[in-house]
């Protein structure tokens, strides 16, 4: 761009003047020298305006105008290049301008090296004001005011503070993935050893809250994105596990009911038909004509206690029938334990018969309710993004 050129003009006292504008870059000014006309030949102006050093001659005044005002031209001198001289001031103005803001630029992105060399850990802050000052940078290319060679002297010092942040950030990912991975087996010996409480017998619903709790526990935890499938497919295994023994321990003991009241209803069966026996014994004998007046007393006694033990004996079988009926249909939810369903009564009764004439049966358990168990999930990990320039 040309720092120099020439005008002519009239100065205030009617004497016409050469007038040279000279550019001064570095000090952010513009010098205008009013020379005498006839004290400098329009070669040497040409000359001085070409950028060679000449001396200006005695009598020349030098005034340095401002380029923010309407016009660089005195208001004394008179000019017919006024033209000429507005569009110089406008490309001068905005050299300038230029200027200062591209010095602006070096002292910001001094200002972004510096901050690099003092991190000891990866800052997503200075990543973001880098590619945000960079991306200013490549808005002047665009405007083509800004020359290659200084665009790639700032991309070079651009990518070297990403390349500080780049490698702290594969260092902070390397402690990130040491600490995930730690937390992750802790995490996986406290759920093994949640499971050797799954045994029989266990309070279900107690185990299910614990479980829950240490679900919750991990919440806000920051994990690779493996070790958190890891983690997660751990729980849900637990829970499935957890049910599994549930339902195990339910079916188990719903087999053992059918197993002992199949016993019991067994053995009253026989005891049935003993005492049907024993009908038809002192049937036969209270119809003997031998027999005198008090034996067929006590026999009708005896005949009575037998027809009343073998009906309370028949209602009895009975209910147990349908219980096994009820037990033996998995499907059908049973009834809450309190709630004295017909079954239990069942049961009741059947083992007050036991009691009093069946041996070598075992009790009748009753079963106890649970809740059933459900899958929860642990929270997703966010995730950072590698600096690039």
């Amino acid at each position: 761009m040309q720092t120099r050129f020439t005008a002519k003009g009239t100065a205030g006292d009617g004497k016409e003047v050469s007038l040279a504008f000279e550019l001064l870059e570095e000090a952010f000014l513009v010098s205008l020298s009013i020379i005498p006309k006839a004290a400098f030949s329009n070669e040497q102006l040409e000359q001085w305006a070409a950028g060679e050093a000449i001396q200006l001659p005695e009598g020349t005044v030098t005034v340095q105008p401002n380029l923010n005002e309407d016009s660089i031209l005195p208001a004394d001198i008179k000019t017919e290049e006024t033209g000429k001289i507005r569009a110089k001031q406008n490309e001068w103005a905005y050299r300038l301008l230029t200027n200062k803001l591209w010095e602006s630029y070096l002292i910001e992105l001094e200002a972004l090296k510096k901050q690099a060399s003092e991190l000891t850990s990866y800052s997503r802050s200075l990543f973001d004001d880098a590619k945000s000052f960079w991306e200013r940078v490549l808005e002047h290319k665009k405007e083509r005011d800004i020359s290659q060679s200084k665009l790639d002297e700032i991309k070079e010092e651009v990518n070297k503070i990403f390349e500080v942040l780049k490698e702290l950030r594969k260092n902070e990912g390397a402690q990130y993935e040491q600490s995930s991975a730690k937390l992750r087996d802790e995490i996986l010996v406290l759920i093994e050893t949640f499971k050797t409480k799954l045994v029989e017998g266990a309070q279900f619903k107690e185990l299910f809250e614990e479980l829950k709790q240490m679900q919750l526990g991990i919440r806000g935890k920051r994990f690779t994105k493996s070790d958190d499938n890891n983690i997660r497919k751990a729980f849900d295994a637990a829970f499935q596990q957890l049910n599994e023994a549930r339902n195990s321990f339910a079916s188990n003991k719903n087999s053992s009911r059918i197993e002992n009241l199949s016993k019991i209803v067994g053995s009253m069966e026989k005891s049935l038909q003993r005492d049907k026996a024993d009908l038809d014994y002192y049937t036969k004998k209270i119809n003997n004509p031998k027999a005198n007046a008090l034996e067929v007393q006590l026999v009708k006694l005896k005949l009575n206690m037998i027809q009343e033990a073998i009906s309370s004996k028949e209602v009895k079988i009975a209910d147990i029938h349908k219980t096994l009926e009820k037990l033996q249909q998995p499907k059908r939810k049973q009834a809450q334990v309190g709630n004295k369903p017909k079954d239990v009564v069942a049961e009741n009764n059947a083992q007050e018969v036991l009691e009093d004439g069946v041996e070598g049966v075992e009790g009748i358990a009753v079963e106890e309710s649970t809740e059933a168990v459900t899958e929860s999930s642990v929270e997703e990990t966010s995730t950072t993004e590698e600096p690039k320039a």
